[in-house]
């Protein structure tokens, strides 16, 4: 008794492991993957080398200045290798694993083929039997032509999963997208976030009938894309005004374009709370004098740190700091450290 239940045991282990090699024989894998990157060449070459040390089948490739695509073979046992080499790489947009029953397709794809073919018979065999001419018969001869380039084309498809029903590969297809390229293709996302902005500029080295300590004031910030760009429109005014100086600068008009940039490292900005970026702006503004002459447009660029203290789909709330610095020869004594705090909210 012992003996024979021992057989059972080893019998079923066999016949198990034969029915999961033939199930795992049956199942077609495929993977996609994006990833944004701000280092394209050397990317894709790091992953042409990914794909070599894997003993990767690569079938095609598709290389531009903005965007490298390539769909490749690799051993199912590496997918996770794959999915942390990716995210070495960049900000992934995309990575959907795939797995189906292949024999299941193939069988659908056998009847879709049957089927055709009876079809063609029935045709064939109508105009064979029949007196048909004219309009008719060219319409059913056409029918036939292109039953058997479908025909042609399933038996290829056919071929094609029975031939991966045997390997144990996975088919990837992976596209890297350079992050600095124009909107088409660097996956911007485009919002309608106006809101306002509160801004505390201490002056470097303040001058007697040009620059007072210290401005404040607040700006309209609307951010139309969630990388995020935006345009600053509003007013300093100083904090301590010295109306006796009819010379000092009591007001400052500023109009700007700036934008922000999440470090790889640190989540790209996909947190809800405390993400860390960099980010310029660019654009003037305009002086008014306690006398009220005297007034100039002056260009100024700003070099920003900030951190978003929440960041939700409909609102953020964010504060940085910059470095105020006028493009003329007032750079001296109106540069300085600019503190923001803004708020915006989707509309």
């Amino acid at each position: 008794m012992k003996v024979y239940f021992i057989k059972f045991i080893f019998s079923s282990l066999i016949l198990f492991g034969l029915v999961s090699t033939a199930y795992s024989q049956e199942r077609s894998t495929s993977k996609k993957i994006q990833v944004y990157v701000t280092k394209l060449k050397f990317c894709s070459d790091q992953l042409a080398k990914f794909i070599n040390q894997k003993n990767g089948l690569v079938y095609k490739t598709d290389f531009s200045t903005n965007r490298y695509h390539t769909e490749f073979l690799i051993p199912i046992d590496d997918i996770n290798a794959l999915d942390s080499f990716a995210n070495t790489l960049g900000y992934i947009t995309l990575n959907v694993y795939n797995s189906e029953n292949i024999q299941e397709k193939i069988n659908q794809l056998k009847k879709q083929k049957e089927s055709l073919v009876y079809e063609n018979s029935l045709y064939t065999k109508q105009l064979a039997d029949s007196v048909i001419t004219g309009t008719k018969a060219s319409e059913w001869s056409n029918k036939i032509n292109t039953n058997l380039q479908l025909i042609t084309s399933l038996e290829i498809n056919i071929n094609q999963l029975e031939q991966n029903a045997n390997d144990k590969m996975c088919n990837v297809i992976f596209t890297i997208n350079d992050e600095m390229s124009t909107p088409n293709y660097s996956g911007v996302s485009f919002v309608n976030m106006p809101g306002i902005e509160y801004g505390y500029l201490h002056i470097e080295n303040p001058k007697a009938g040009l620059s007072a300590k210290a401005y404040h004031g607040a700006t309209i910030k609307y951010m139309f894309t969630r990388g995020k760009s935006y345009f600053n429109l509003g007013a300093y005014t100083s904090l301590k005004n010295n109306r006796t100086d009819s010379t000092l600068i009591n007001e400052l008009f500023l109009v700007q374009f700036g934008q922000d940039f999440y470090p790889r490292n640190f989540g790209r900005g996909k947190r809800k709370f405390l993400n860390l970026y960099t980010g310029y702006q660019l654009g003037c503004f305009i002086t008014n004098q306690n006398n009220g002459s005297n007034s100039k447009v002056i260009p100024n660029a700003n070099l920003s740190f900030g951190v978003e203290l929440i960041k939700t789909k409909h609102i953020l709330v964010d504060n940085k700091v910059s470095y105020f610095l006028p493009l003329d020869e007032w750079n001296r004594n109106l540069r300085g450290v600019l503190y923001h705090a803004s708020f915006n909210f989707v509309f």
